[in-house]
């Protein structure tokens, strides 16, 4: 579900942008990014303060991204949109929106985040807050790149489903205590992404997601103690 509706908003953020994107100036496009990071942060800490341990938290995070940035999750990635970027997005139009705002759409934290907590609890609010995000991105791909961006919907709903069917599939095996928590992790990851947004700063939410698996392998630990 809440794959389809982020898919949804980013096609109604790109017929927007072919009507009115180039009116957007820079200092209106930041505002509305600053204001979509308000809200990702409220989210953030409404997931956050329901966690059941302070101590699997702590320990989560910690190790999570010390894993995460051994392995440069965030590093991977952008090598991996620049190289696919330097491929594709010169060929033609389209295929530059396509490219440069699939890659915007998708890499980042708030989708695995997002489509886990659909999967896991049923609860598409993170994708559905990602989707608002996307629809005002798309504004302003259109109107620089063209109708390639429409493509990009594509690209997302299929990345995100897939998440949410994988979390679906594991689901049954998780308790409650587990879910809430890997939840609550799940929140600090968005509330740097909410950070990013707001500030335009230089955190680095990839590199925390594997937080999100160690939590999981945590519960199983303190249960034996």
């Amino acid at each position: 579900m809440g794959a389809l509706i982020n898919a949804l908003l980013i096609i109604l953020g790109s017929m927007i942008g072919q009507l009115i994107g180039n009116k957007l100036n820079e200092k209106s496009q930041t505002q509305l990014m600053q204001a979509m990071g308000l809200a990702v942060i409220y989210l953030a800490i409404s997931s956050a303060l329901k966690m059941e341990s302070s101590l699997n938290m702590l320990i989560s995070m910690a190790v999570g991204t010390l894993i995460g940035s051994i392995i440069d999750l965030d590093g991977i990635l952008v090598k991996l949109a620049d190289k696919v970027q330097m491929k594709f997005s010169t060929k033609s139009p389209i295929a530059s929106g396509l490219v440069n705002s699939s890659l915007v759409f998708c890499v980042g934290g708030m989708a695995i985040v997002g489509a886990f907590n659909d999967g896991l609890l049923n609860d598409y609010s993170t994708l559905f807050m990602k989707g608002i995000i996307d629809c005002f991105s798309a504004i302003v791909f259109t109107a620089r790149y063209g109708i390639g961006v429409y493509f990009s919907a594509i690209l997302v709903f299929v990345y995100e489903f897939i998440l949410t069917i994988l979390a679906g599939l594991i689901a049954p095996v998780l308790t409650d205590y587990i879910i809430t928590q890997l939840s609550a992790v799940g929140g600090l990851v968005l509330l740097a992404v909410g950070y990013n947004l707001l500030t335009d700063g230089k955190l680095k939410p990839m590199n925390m997601v594997p937080s999100i698996f160690v939590s999981i392998i945590l519960c199983f630990v303190f249960k034996l103690f």
